[in-house]
């Protein structure tokens, strides 16, 4: 009998090994995406619980069918939805393309048509029954009665109307599943903010020069409800998903009432900023659900990425990565190879749904960065003033510097939505270097943007009074430090710039930032976050095997 105790402690305590060595982030406790509907501005799941929908795009199926002779682009079966998973999502969303669903426009194949219907119907199959949101999305569809194999401003009035009616037939019994109508709209020449463009967007009608007939959110939600389906439908904004400029003047009915949002959000995008988002978004994203359906950056950098999913996370807002795809994270991709190892840009992503999942709170820090060999995504250059953003002649850090022209009224300007608060923030700082001349001075004001996009100057600084040694020095780099501390609590400024009232010599700025007041530890190195042979780790394990001991001795 003591024997089979013995072994009885010993298996255990390797299981236990084993799984923690292993699997130890995938143990964290989820809620079910079974019943899922909207309530007010959020998703809740069957038990009336408040769940966040966060995971990522698995592309191929958009273009794989037109492209390749194949329906999926990499594998199709649930040992890669595990790996996803193992990342702690609960999300996928998954291209659809209009043509090869209906079959239409080309010959039917295997991953044609009915071929096609059936492999898209199995492999969701495949994520709800691991308890996975999937959102299906019309991703590309049919111009003008051409085969689609490419994105259009908006869907057609004809088979994209009959697509819908069909995919709500096939998943209106599967509540874990939500309709996300049209990839990326950008009628009327991608506009941000243009009445003709949301009357399109909403009807279908007065679409300017399309080339074809358009289908409006609209005709496509009744033509979804017009099969009993209660799914939830999601809306992406004009301008390829990220202007929500006039949704509110614009949004159509829904008698199920089961509407949210759906955005893209990434480096590059117009809006991609706290303030902009507080701007454009908030007032949406107050009343409707909103899912950012796709988000990322293509630098293989994932600041960008933990900035807005950080600000997603204070305000309720829903995330999917994209993408799930093998590649240079570039792409962006998340992976490296389909066993789920993260590509530099993927482990941010990974380590914030680890944390997540471990409810740790994840890493963010209010400090930013303006120019770091680029204007990063927290700022726009509104400059006046000849500069060059990739000068080589001059450089303090890295690989580039900005080389400006000081000339009368002109400015060096970096615009950045309400980005810098005192209740955050201690100091302004960057690097200057004279050229070949120094001795350079003028004026650092800090602004607030006006309604009509023009600045008023609320507080100026000397340069000469904030540059270390008091002097812009001939080819040396110097500090600037604009201290926020004595301005005063609860004070907002939409960005900075420096400006002369006389012309003087070329010089040189690098390295812009903003300071926060108190920094959050330092968090654990990516490298060392998820390697399970970690000292911890090993410390735990052999605790483990420690306590295996003790049981041994106190058996016998």
């Amino acid at each position: 009998m003591r024997l089979l105790k013995l072994l009885i402690i010993l298996s255990l305590s390797l299981l236990f090994i084993s799984n923690y060595g292993k699997n130890s982030f995938v143990l964290g406790e989820e809620m079910t995406t079974k019943g899922l509907h909207v309530y007010g501005r959020n998703i809740l799941n069957e038990n009336g619980e408040m769940i966040m929908l966060r995971g990522a795009n698995r592309p191929g199926s958009e273009y794989c069918c037109v492209q390749y002779a194949k329906v999926f682009d990499g594998p199709s079966d649930e040992n890669h939805i595990y790996e996803m998973r193992k990342w702690k999502m609960n999300a996928v969303r998954v291209p659809l393309n209009e043509d090869c669903w209906l079959g239409e426009h080309a010959p039917e194949t295997e991953y044609f048509g009915a071929g096609y219907r059936k492999a898209i119907k199995d492999y969701v199959k495949m994520y709800t029954d691991n308890n996975m949101a999937v959102i299906l999305d019309l991703h590309w569809a049919s111009e003008n009665g051409k085969l689609a194999t490419q994105q259009i401003p908006m869907p057609n009035n004809g088979n994209s109307l009959i697509f819908w009616e069909d995919v709500a037939k096939s998943f209106k019994d599967n509540s874990r599943v939500l309709f996300d109508l049209y990839n990326e709209p950008y009628p009327y020449g991608n506009s941000w903010a243009n009445p003709d463009a949301w009357q399109c967007w909403k009807n279908g009608t007065d679409c300017g020069d399309l080339g074809y007939e358009a289908s409006g959110m609209q005709q496509m939600i009744d033509a979804i409800r017009s099969t009993g389906s209660t799914n939830i439908i999601l809306l992406s904004g004009i301008q390829y998903a990220t202007s929500f400029t006039m949704f509110l003047d614009y949004q159509p009915h829904d008698p199920a009432g089961q509407l949210g949002v759906a955005l893209h959000s990434y480096d590059f995008n117009y809006c991609r900023s706290r303030g902009c988002w507080d701007t454009f978004l908030r007032p949406v994203y107050s009343l409707f659900p909103m899912v950012a359906t796709e988000t990322g950056q293509k630098d293989c950098l994932h600041d960008f990425l933990s900035d807005f999913i950080d600000y997603c996370d204070k305000n309720d807002i829903h995330y999917l990565a994209w993408s799930w795809l093998t590649g240079p994270c570039g792409i962006p991709s998340l992976i490296q190879d389909y066993d789920g190892t993260p590509s530099n840009f993927g482990l941010g992503f990974k380590r914030h749904l680890s944390d997540l999942a471990k409810g740790v709170k994840p890493y963010y820090t209010p400090s930013f960065e303006i120019y770091n060999d680029k204007i990063t995504h927290w700022a726009d250059d509104w400059s006046s003033a000849t500069r060059v953003t990739n000068c080589t002649r001059q450089v303090f850090s890295g690989n580039y510097s900005i080389e400006w022209l000081p000339t009368a009224t002109k400015s060096l300007h970096f615009m950045c939505w309400s980005c810098i608060k005192t209740n955050d923030h201690k100091s302004v700082e960057f690097m200057v270097n004279g050229g070949n001349n120094g001795g350079q001075d003028m004026d650092i004001d800090l602004l607030k943007l006006n309604p009509d996009q023009t600045n008023s100057i609320v507080k100026t600084f000397k340069l000469s009074s904030v540059v270390e040694g008091g002097k812009v020095l001939k080819n040396q780099w110097s500090k600037v430090t604009v201290d926020l501390t004595a301005l005063g609590k609860d004070q907002e400024f939409d960005g900075f710039w420096l400006k002369a009232d006389t012309s003087q010599p070329t010089m040189y700025v690098d390295d812009i930032g903003v300071k926060a007041i108190h920094e959050p530890p330092t968090p654990i190195p990516d490298s060392e976050y998820f390697d399970s042979d970690s000292s911890s780790t090993k410390l735990f394990t052999s605790l483990i095997l420690i306590l295996s001991i003790v049981s041994f001795i106190l058996i016998f």
